[in-house]
């Protein structure tokens, strides 16, 4: 009988060991670090100034980015830090020595780049993508702008900064298209691209559109581009001779038009003129290239979908449909013409040639490359006006 129990015994214990042993040799939390100490960065900023580089922190505090009921307007919602180093990471570990906790990139979501730092920006991602903290998913702009001056930009209804173009550009380009904000992984991938011009958004500052009671409220707005071509900084394209740009953006969201005055048909008073306010819902481009001469020539195809939302004075739809072609189709130009002095492919035509014409495209490269020239764009544009509102256009 006892031999019996002792085998019983020793049959239990086995499972048993082996069930207590790994959780014996499983460590505490000895390296916890409590939320409290630490300060999510959540907006990195890079300058250059007198050969060093300048690093800025913008950190959120967590009670603005909860929606709480003691969350006053007016409060006080982002911290910026500065400090300076020989490299990126070395400024940034200078902003750590004066924190008053660990300062954590695990949830980056923004980087701005001031267009002095610009011709330096391969060693700025470089740095930031060498720490494994850093997501290649973070947003990516540059700045004109003092960047402690940009993350203590103004935010409505004492909201967080979060809520700023710079953190949800997304919303701004849906209901105004001009350039598609870029992650960090996109921009890079257009950087690496041979034949293709990237181009990085610029953030800046509008004053005098908007105040609090009787405060002016400077607030984020977009104000141009910064061109890149093989990796090296180009130049600054401000909005408004750029802004033909957004027609061939394949990702086109919304727009809307306030078209010229323009002459009504002969079954109105010659003198009258009308204008009309339309919602463009859709720019679907199309371009091609034809490579038998010394010189390629292009051709944009260019077809609109929207309908209008205001009407001032009698137009026929036809009128309409004239009117924001022919406004469109000089912006584009306008802007082609500025790029072809500037001497940058805007319309990434380059990439036409380098994907569908290889051979005519290295043979460029081997007289000097290509660039845009005048009179090498042809522009068709299309209309398609869906719906002109619950009352007649005449």
């Amino acid at each position: 009988m006892i031999s019996r129990y002792r085998i019983t015994g020793s049959w239990l214990l086995k499972p048993l060991t082996a069930v207590l042993l790994p959780a014996a040799l499983l460590t505490g939390c000895w390296d916890e670090l409590d939320l409290t100490e630490q300060g999510y960065v959540s907006g990195l900023g890079i300058d250059y100034v007198d050969k060093r580089y300048v690093a800025y922190a913008q950190l959120i505090q967590f009670a603005a980015v909860a929606k709480t009921s003691s969350n006053r307007a007016g409060d006080p919602v982002a911290w910026v830090g500065r400090a300076e180093g020989k490299t990126v990471l070395g400024a940034i570990s200078n902003l750590q020595k004066s924190s008053q906790f660990v300062l954590n990139l695990e949830h980056m979501k923004v980087l701005i780049v001031q267009e002095r730092a610009l011709p330096h920006l391969d060693d700025i991602l470089d740095a930031n993508n060498r720490q494994r903290a850093s997501r290649y998913t973070s947003f990516v702009f540059g700045t004109r702008e003092k960047i402690d001056k940009l993350f203590n930009s103004g935010t409505f209804f004492g909201h967080s900064h979060l809520m700023s173009v710079m953190y949800n550009p997304k919303r701004q380009y849906e209901q105004s298209s001009y350039v598609r904000p870029l992650t960090m992984q996109e921009f890079v991938r257009g950087m690496d691209e041979k034949g293709i011009t990237a181009l990085l958004p610029s953030i800046g500052l509008v004053d005098g559109k908007w105040s609090k009671a009787t405060d002016p409220l400077e607030v984020q707005s977009y104000d141009g581009l910064f061109a890149f071509n093989n990796r090296n900084f180009r130049k600054f394209l401000p909005i408004e001779l750029s802004s033909g740009y957004r027609w061939i953006d394949p990702e086109f969201k919304h727009y809307i038009l306030e078209t010229e005055e323009a002459g009504s048909s002969e079954a109105h008073d010659p003198d009258d003129q009308g204008d009309a306010t339309v919602s463009i819902d859709r720019s679907v481009p199309q371009i091609t290239v034809n490579t038998d001469g010394a010189r390629p020539q292009f051709k944009l195809n260019l077809h609109l979908q929207g309908h209008v939302i205001e009407l001032g004075g009698p137009m026929t739809e036809e009128e309409i449909k004239d009117a924001v072609k022919d406004q469109i189709k000089q912006e584009i130009e306008a802007t082609y013409q500025y790029a072809c002095r500037e001497k940058i492919d805007l319309y990434l035509l380059g990439e036409q040639l380098y994907r569908n014409h290889l051979s005519y495209w290295r043979q460029l490269e081997r007289t000097g490359g290509w660039v845009p020239r005048e009179g090498e764009l042809q522009i068709d544009i299309s209309f398609d006006l869906v719906h002109t509102g619950k009352f007649d256009l005449t």
